[in-house]
């Protein structure tokens, strides 16, 4: 049976420095790789997903009928087209009309449909339930989930925004891993825990950023000399630190391991060899990692 849901789901948002859907995008894989994006907030008492009902008025034959008269009309530029955007056009359009017409993908995004105590246990907020709704979209056939947590930029008010952030991370995060290992599929779901860099270990003085007349109370900025990322369950031996920084976490002081190594055990860890090469938009054989090398002690 075909998954009922989009392969890759963005919740709610694919976006990234004011650019959608940014680094979350399909790039030289093509635009059908690009996630399908929920937009609203989980937690909302009305939460809908965008596009996920026909519109008002029309009905399942009219909108074969349109259908029909599409693919006729597409068949004229199609004839010349080589560049396979068509191809990923009827990809996106076969989609859609499964989902709108259907009632598996509307039940796999339908939060009401779980328990208070399972929601409670996620946390009451925007990021639990965009997180328990991921967990129902694996269980519907999703293959990548992405949940969103943004607004980590505090180059002021540091302090502030941990006691506000830190707590909603903490249980969405721990309510997965304890609702995934219940439910039996916690070692087939790889779940990370990751930003796209990290900051700064000295403190600011509350100005870098912020507003000009009202600097807050000190905050920290971008760093890229080391941060850290979380693995579990999908094929990962936990229960271990790999490498170390520095005692003012400036720096890597042992085993340190770039991008390119996370990405390569991603890779291994989903089947996929990560010495692939793939064809660009030019055909050309271009290989997905410049390095592939593992993370061998997660393996």
């Amino acid at each position: 049976m075909p998954s009922a849901v989009p392969p890759y789901v963005s919740v709610p948002v694919a976006s990234s420095i004011g650019l959608n859907p940014g680094y979350f995008a399909g790039h030289m894989l093509g635009v059908q790789y690009d996630p399908f994006q929920t937009k609203g907030d989980p937690n909302a008492a009305k939460f809908k997903v965008q596009n996920l009902a026909l519109a008002e008025g029309l009905s399942v034959d009219r909108l074969d009928d349109r259908q029909d008269l599409l693919r006729r009309l597409d068949q004229i530029p199609r004839q010349v087209e080589r560049g396979g955007q068509f191809d990923a056009l009827d990809r996106f359009d076969q989609q859609a009309v499964s989902f709108v017409s259907g009632e598996r993908a509307r039940n796999a995004f339908d939060l009401t449909r779980e328990d208070d105590a399972t929601r409670d246990q996620y946390g009451r907020q925007s990021w639990g339930q965009s997180t328990l709704l991921a967990r129902r979209l694996v269980e519907a056939g999703a293959s990548f989930v992405t949940v969103h947590f943004g607004g980590w930029d505090h180059h002021w008010n540091l302090q502030s925004g941990m006691e506000n952030y830190l707590p909603k991370v903490d249980a969405a995060v721990a309510g997965l891993l304890t609702d995934l290992d219940q439910r039996g599929i916690l070692d087939t779901t790889l779940v990370i825990l990751c930003g796209e860099f990290s900051r700064t270990p000295r403190m600011n003085d509350g100005g870098n950023g912020g507003p000009p007349l009202s600097k807050g109370t000190p905050g920290r900025d971008h760093w890229g000399n080391s941060m850290f990322c979380l693995l579990a369950g999908g094929g990962v031996r936990g229960g271990q630190i790999v490498g170390s920084t520095n005692s003012r976490g400036e720096v890597p002081a042992t085993r340190p391991v770039r991008p390119d190594n996370l990405h390569a055990t991603i890779y291994r860890c989903l089947g996929i060899d990560p010495t692939l090469h793939i064809l660009d938009h030019s055909g050309r054989p271009t290989p997905v990692l410049e390095n592939p090398s593992a993370i061998d002690e997660l393996l």
